[in-house]
């Protein structure tokens, strides 16, 4: 790469030239362009190459990326998609990507910088999962080895920084961080009893879609000394809901539960569709409003995000730990071996809710 033109995955910049790749790795560090793994160059030719992934214009641009408000060209984004790793194909996935965080439902700008520790998971749905040869199965969420789930979510969070500036400290005040801010990104298995993610939010079932959703880490739950009643399985699943000192506990909100294949099928053939496990776990999930919130002097009198109904005077009243059961996402994913499933908390009543667009 002697020679060759570097194209800044930064608005406003100018085109540097580097030597090689070594200059460029140091040249990336110096500059604050990458928040510490190694990235790829983004060179003229490699980012001429991901905008032909696209036919969208390279200067449209597609919107201010909070919370420094730098405008993502098509062309920005393509040069942070070089610096991940991403082929053409992943360009149109990447774009609809960015356009869901831009929602204002989605609160962007307060997931950047929150204190808390979610961060956007990326989840893509439909035929392209396939066509991109996205990891379905084991270790999905940390990349499963596909090129293009590790590719699109890295690309995701270089954007975030390079044009967003999202930077530890100032801004963001993250308290303990997310290692899903690396790169947070999973794909929905095409063969499954159930909707699919998308399909359940309104889109056909043939459409290529993604969807972007703020939550923590998953949490696993493994099917300890419960036997075949999916209620008895169900209720394993809503008490890792609900831990005390969780936001969507205090303050609703949405969550994602994924199930495993083999867990998916068990439910199905006993009648548990989608949409009955949603409301299962929705009324499971509900804690005692005495366990939840303190009693003493200097606590909280009332939460004002609590639904009207719910009688926050009575410790054996009810609270949802969501807004409804259609804010328990569920996804069907990972290895087809022993059944299993994981909670991915939310960040609350405050935002990153989940918001899905089709794949142009």
């Amino acid at each position: 790469m002697s020679g060759a033109e570097i194209t800044s995955p930064q608005p406003g910049s100018l085109p540097r030239e580097v030597r090689d790749l070594d200059q460029w790795v140091e040249l990336s560090y110096a500059e604050g362009l990458t928040d510490g793994l190694p990235v790829l160059p983004p060179t003229r030719e490699a980012v001429d190459r991901l905008l032909e992934g696209t036919s969208r214009p390279a200067q449209e641009a597609v919107g201010e990326i909070p919370p420094r408000g730098g405008t993502a060209s098509v062309e920005v984004i393509a040069a942070n998609a070089a610096m991940a790793g991403c082929t053409p194909d992943c360009m149109p996935v990447l774009l609809a990507a960015v356009e869901a965080l831009l929602d204002p439902h989605f609160n962007l700008n307060g997931v950047q910088v929150t204190t808390h520790g979610c961060w956007p998971l990326l989840i893509v749905s439909g035929p392209v999962v396939d066509a991109l040869g996205m990891a379905t199965a084991e270790s999905l969420f940390s990349g499963g080895g596909s090129r293009s789930s590790a590719a699109l979510g890295r690309a995701l969070r270089l954007v975030l920084w390079n044009v967003g500036g999202a930077y530890p400290g100032e801004p963001v005040k993250e308290v303990f961080g997310h290692p899903g801010r690396y790169a947070y990104c999973v794909a929905e298995q095409r063969e499954q009893p159930w909707s699919a993610l998308h399909e359940s939010r309104g889109f056909e079932r043939e459409t290529s879609a993604v969807t972007v959703f703020a939550c923590e880490s998953p949490h696993s739950v493994a099917f300890w000394g419960v036997g075949a009643d999916p209620e008895e399985r169900l209720a394993a699943v809503a008490d890792s809901m609900h831990p005390h000192g969780s936001n969507n506990t205090h303050t609703m909100g949405e969550i994602l539960v994924a199930f495993s294949p083999s867990e998916t099928r068990h439910l199905h053939a006993r009648g548990y569709t989608r949409e009955r496990v949603q409301e299962r776990l929705f009324e499971l999930s509900k804690r005692r409003v005495g366990d939840i919130r303190s009693r003493a002097a200097d606590a909280p009198k009332r939460y004002e995000w609590w639904p009207e109904s719910l009688d926050q005077d009575d410790d054996d009243a009810r609270a949802p730990i969501v807004d409804g059961p259609e804010a328990i996402h569920l996804i069907v994913a990972g290895a087809d071996s022993i059944p299993w499933a994981a909670v991915c908390p939310g960040w609350g009543h405050l935002g990153g809710f989940a918001v899905t667009r089709a794949v142009r």
